[in-house]
């Protein structure tokens, strides 16, 4: 699938353009600890990015666009030592300082997973946070996802929530919004 775009009421997810692509490698030099796993491999993540907007390989990276500025990036990948069941995704995002606390993560997190389960197949989508990440834990719950439990990667423990198909197409037929 290529040129994916996900539109939502204040929110675009679309490929990153090549011009962004350093700012998204600096934004992760720059994060916080807490919410990353660790540097990436540099020409591997400009290589990556340079591939956004397709879904390749269980893949896919996005940048999400508030009034034509990118204010962070979404994006599905393979967690290392850990091979996915089929149908499962495991899912990241980052926004950036400015743009947190209004809302634009859950739009964004409930805009990504509702894609990947109308057009990727998803069963399941996965995410992991820092157990001390109180707002993206916050992100998580309000847009419907439940707590999994800890899980340890990269030498972390992370606390892992999880939205499966049955639980988000009932939601969607409740007619409950998630952002």
């Amino acid at each position: 699938m290529t040129g994916i775009e996900i539109r939502g009421p204040r929110l675009l997810l679309r490929a990153l353009r090549a011009s962004e692509i350093d700012e998204e490698l600096q934004a992760m030099v720059e994060a916080d600890p807490m919410v990353v796993a660790g540097l990436p491999d540099e020409s591997a993540f400009r290589a990556r990015l340079g591939r956004s907007g397709r879904l390749v390989d269980g893949q896919l990276d996005l940048a999400i666009d508030l009034d034509g500025t990118s204010i962070g990036r979404i994006q599905t990948f393979l967690p290392p030592g850990r091979p996915l069941p089929p149908g499962t995704f495991d899912l990241g995002i980052g926004l950036r300082e400015h743009a947190r606390g209004q809302g634009h993560g859950r739009e964004a997190l409930a805009l990504f997973t509702g894609w990947l389960f109308e057009h990727a197949g998803a069963q399941v989508v996965e995410g992991a946070t820092d157990p001390a990440n109180a707002p993206m834990r916050a992100v998580f719950q309000r847009a419907g996802w439940a707590f999994d439990g800890p899980v340890t990667e990269v030498g972390r423990e992370w606390a892992m929530y999880r939205l499966t198909r049955e639980n988000w197409l009932t939601s969607r037929n409740t007619g409950r919004t998630l952002y």
